[in-house]
């Protein structure tokens, strides 16, 4: 996003609310504190390192609202003193305007949105507009913003336009978008991107799916060093799905699975797929009374791992055992453990040499957590201990602890 854009965003903000003038805000804002060693250095140095969001509607009337979300992700707090500068990354992760039409049989939902707007993969989509509980999978919690991971996203400037049957729980409708594809040597824009997917969603009792596909056509004005009107020499594609079977009060089976980016190249007849941009999780949940087990099986990005609270490499299998009670007669407690076992730095393609990927190291991790309700929000205390490091004689690597907050208001 650069400053053009916030520019004319920021404009069309302050038009909305000259001409509405918002009438109830409403926000859901969280950080966590991470203390561990330094990955990169051999002896211990300690690094603390914070993650936040904030996100918040603004109400202007009953049929027109807007959403803005940004998350920052700093650097080692402790190197220059937790009171000076420190390096971090901030982002604007989402500003929309929504508009909304009441139609006989339906409501049509418009929007005008920059950043990542109703993601692939995140159960935002379905919050939003059929109003129900959360369904993502614990295991891909996160404190940089209220979507969690992200199959992919609908990333740029950009147009939406939703229809929400009012006696069938559907959702459809499309999206088209504006973004820029990165020279991956300069690290600079090369090319815009033109962005058109279609969406669908349903929620049933006993079953929850949401499915996007989509194309991206990267639009050129110049060839092998000269111009011309238009140029387009390949075809990215990207498609991906979230299924509940069962649901949140039943034992049920959660699966994802996505493909970003992949492309067709205009003297190629087969697809590109990098293994950097296939997501894959699979996990079965049982439920007996209030103990609740979910055994995940996964393959993620990179990118998508390094933004994650329980997930350190991008491929493997998770044990999430834990219980819930009540503790007077509006406090909550949730208490358990995530048992991880994973390969460092491989994906699914890697799978068909299983003696070459033990031997460049695997993981094994033990996670027990406490969520409790506090004050008018969530406080989350966990402990990681990584027992390979002891193998690899750094003990010091070996622990990390994180506290985290999350409230509404």
């Amino acid at each position: 996003m650069n400053r053009k854009h916030i520019i004319i965003l920021a404009a069309i903000f302050y038009i909305s609310s000259a001409l509405f003038a918002a009438t109830s805000f409403s926000g859901y804002a969280g950080g966590k504190l991470n203390y561990a060693a330094n990955p990169e250095q051999e002896d211990y140095d300690p690094d603390l390192k914070l993650q936040a969001f904030f996100a918040g509607q603004f109400n202007f009337t009953q049929n027109v609202w807007s959403h803005l979300e940004f998350s920052i992700n700093t650097g080692d707090l402790l190197s220059n003193s937790i009171f000076h500068a420190t390096d971090a990354d901030f982002q604007i992760d989402e500003i929309s305007l929504i508009c909304r039409a009441n139609l006989y049989t339906s409501a049509n939902y418009f929007s005008i949105f920059m950043g990542t707007y109703d993601p692939i993969g995140s159960d935002i989509f379905l919050q939003r507009y059929f109003n129900i509980k959360p369904i993502d999978s614990k295991l891909t919690e996160s404190y940089l913003g209220i979507a969690g991971s992200i199959l992919y996203p609908h990333f740029g400037l950009g147009i939406s336009d939703i229809v929400r049957f009012y006696n069938s729980p559907i959702a459809f409708g499309g999206y088209i978008y504006v973004n820029h594809e990165k020279d991956l040597i300069n690290d600079t824009a090369d090319s815009y991107v033109l962005n058109a997917d279609l969406r669908f969603a349903t929620v049933l009792s006993y079953l929850t799916f949401d499915f996007a596909c989509g194309l991206g056509i990267p639009i050129a004005n110049e060839y092998h060093g000269e111009e011309a009107l238009l140029v387009v020499e390949k075809v990215y594609w990207h498609a991906g799905t979230t299924i509940l079977l069962g649901n949140n009060y039943t034992t049920s089976l959660f699966l994802q699975a996505g493909i970003y980016n992949a492309s067709f190249k205009a003297k190629d007849d087969s697809a590109v797929i990098s293994p950097d941009d296939l997501y894959l999780l699979v996990e079965p949940r049982f439920l007996v009374q209030n103990a609740h087990m979910n055994i995940s099986v996964y393959s993620l990005p990179k990118n998508t791992v390094n933004k994650l609270l329980f997930v350190d490499d991008t491929l493997g299998v998770d044990l999430n055992f834990y219980g819930e009670s009540s503790v007077g007669s509006s406090n909550s407690v949730s208490v358990g453990s995530h048992i991880s076992f994973s390969f460092i730095d491989k994906s699914l393609t890697d799978l068909k040499d299983i003696k070459n990927i033990l031997s460049n190291g695997y993981n094994l991790s033990v996670t027990p957590y406490v969520e409790s309700q506090f004050l008018s929000g969530q406080l989350h205390i966990q402990s990681t201990l990584r027992l390979m490091e002891f193998v690899r004689k750094r003990p010091g690597h070996a622990f990390s602890f994180d506290i985290g907050y999350r409230t509404k208001f």
